[in-house]
């Protein structure tokens, strides 16, 4: 079915449950996967004479190079825990989704795996979220992931609930034992 997966790496919570999840469908699917980590467009200031204006924005490019490779490591590393052999690149573009979706290409990836919050639609397009942009656009399967926090397959709601009634069970039994003493 799939043999190469795409995964959007980058450093929000919901990321690591995409990880995650691409991970055991690699290890179920014997797949490859490929890390991507897409880069801030390097922006031209306006005072481009100046150097030290060109210094601050290689400065910048830098770090979020270094941030970039911190993080693809990380992924790569859970993966080859895993035992799912995994590779790992950068993109960088002024358009995220069409970043990811060239790369899928590129690639030759089977389906692309992203991770999202819980938010709506519109509340994704505003806050900046490709996810809407590379549904429309990308070549292959997208697979949206929403986090699954570490409850083991429960979702974060979910997982939320069942603490709470856990709570509120508690607060019962301790009420009770305080009223029959």
């Amino acid at each position: 079915m799939y043999k190469k997966i795409l995964v959007v790496v980058d450093d929000r919570v919901v990321t690591q449950s995409a990880i995650r999840q691409a991970i055991e469908m690699a290890q179920r699917l014997r797949a490859d996967i490929h890390f991507l980590y897409v880069l801030p467009p390097p922006e031209t200031l306006g005072f481009e004479f100046l150097p030290m204006a060109e210094l601050a924005d290689q400065e910048f490019q830098d770090k979020a190079m270094a941030h970039a490779q911190k993080m693809l490591a990380a992924a790569s590393e859970q993966a080859e825990r895993a035992g799912v052999l995994s590779f790992q690149s950068t993109g960088c573009g002024y358009n995220d989704a069409q970043c990811v979706s060239d790369a899928a290409e590129k690639m030759h990836c089977d389906v692309i795996v992203v991770g999202t919050d819980g938010k709506n639609a519109v509340l994704r397009i505003l806050s900046g979220s490709i996810v809407p942009r590379l549904i429309s656009i990308a070549s292959v399967p997208i697979l949206v992931c929403r986090d699954t926090g570490s409850s083991r397959g429960y979702g974060r709601r979910t997982s939320v609930s069942i603490r709470a009634r856990h709570r509120r069970q508690e607060l019962l039994e301790r009420r009770r034992k305080e009223s029959n003493d």
